[in-house]
């Protein structure tokens, strides 16, 4: 055993040794600004290629992100709190590849306790590159990760290390994003996703939006039969279950978990077959492997974490994650971790950015961001150059 052992840590820290692109060199968290609007973080007023990263027009044809402010105040308040960089979008089909960058944005605010949050709101805008610029991107994040050489290597999605110190006045990470003014802007945008909080409190709803020669269109959402929009409804107190509506319009057919989201209080005796179905579904829907953002309706997306955790905290005697192991997305030459808080929380179901004060990752996302890491490490070495 003892021999074993040792072979499977050194092919471990082999395949480590080899991840030169790792999970925090493709998927970039800024960190929680000091101030609501005047900070280090890119905004709506910052200029990039071709045109504004996101201008006042194209968020005034988007559903208001936050009720209690008005479309200025959303302008100013609205920011970059993440970035992903990616080889393989599924589009213009799902097996051809795009390649993209990929900006997360949360309006923030000040509390009454004098502290920044977010609110609970995103959009999530795509540029889409050529493949020379993609490559030119790769040497630019190269160079920047030689100037600021934090420790990426093995360590866990979360605030990029190059500045959690010193936080959005960085100059790494004025720097980080003076590289993706060069890149992403009015002139390669393609898309842009929306989440919006609304009913009292308890209802999220989703949209998305193609964006070309200055006009915006709906566009359909996966598995929903050419719907354009899709909410989920949680009127939980305390937020440790499910209550009050659950998923609408709800996916059909197979790799959906409709009931467990709904009234989590009725899955008592007697549901435990229906419970190890929906939660396989789940851990289906968190491996990237089995669907892409072109396959797979916004809302299971967003909620397939808490609905698991769920399960696991609640329903520990079914042993879900041993019973469908096979089923959980692995990769030994990453920290899959999620240093996401309070994940019980059935209400937080953001994708990468912040829940209030707090970091917020789904599992879906780091396990994406491994995939695209091999990816770029079968391709791109950042200390080799190009093989």
């Amino acid at each position: 055993m003892g021999m074993k052992f040792v072979l499977a840590f050194i092919v471990t820290w082999a395949l480590q040794a080899q991840a030169a692109w790792d999970l925090n060199d493709v998927s970039y968290l800024m960190p929680l600004p000091k101030e609501a609007s005047a900070n280090g973080l890119l905004g709506t007023q910052d200029m990039g290629k071709g045109g504004a990263l996101l201008t006042a027009s194209m968020l005034e044809r988007m559903p208001p992100l936050a009720l209690h402010m008005n479309r200025e105040q959303t302008a100013q308040a609205i920011k970059v709190v993440a970035v992903r960089i990616d080889p393989c979008f599924p589009l213009p089909t799902p097996q051809s590849c795009q390649k993209q960058i990929r900006l997360v944005w949360q309006p923030f605010e000040l509390t009454r306790r004098g502290t920044i949050q977010s609110v609970d709101a995103a959009v999530h805008t795509f540029y889409v590159l050529t493949d020379d610029e993609f490559k030119s991107l790769l040497k630019d994040l190269a160079a920047w990760k030689k100037k600021y050489p934090a420790n990426t290597q093995y360590v866990p999605l979360q605030v990029h290390p190059a500045w959690a110190n010193e936080g959005d006045q960085s100059a790494s990470l004025q720097d980080f994003n003076a590289v993706i003014k060069k890149y992403a802007g009015l002139g390669n945008i393609s898309r842009a996703t929306v989440m919006v909080l609304r009913g009292a409190g308890d209802m999220w709803a989703f949209a998305g939006f193609s964006y070309e020669n200055g006009a915006m269109d709906m566009f359909p959402v996966p598995r929903l039969n050419g719907r354009t929009s899709q909410a989920f409804v949680n009127t939980a107190i305390p937020f440790d279950h499910f209550s009050g509506g659950g998923i609408s319009p709800a996916p059909k057919g197979a790799n959906t978990f409709n009931y467990l989201v709904a009234e989590s209080a009725r899955l008592g005796e007697g549901t435990e077959e229906m419970i190890r179905n929906e939660v396989r579904a789940a851990f289906r829907v968190e491996n990237p492997k089995n669907f892409n953002p072109e396959n797979l309706d916004c809302v299971s997306c967003h909620v397939a974490q808490p609905a698991i955790r769920w399960v696991l905290d609640n329903r520990s005697g079914l042993k879900a994650d041993q019973l469908w192991d096979s089923e959980i997305y692995k990769n030994v030459k990453y920290d899959l971790k999620n240093v996401t808080p309070d994940m019980w929380n059935t209400r937080m179901i953001r994708g990468f950015g912040y829940f209030n004060e707090h970091v917020s990752i789904s599992q879906r996302v780091i396990n994406e961001s491994a995939e695209v890491a091999d990816m770029l490490n079968q391709d791109y070495n950042l200390k080799k150059g190009r093989k």
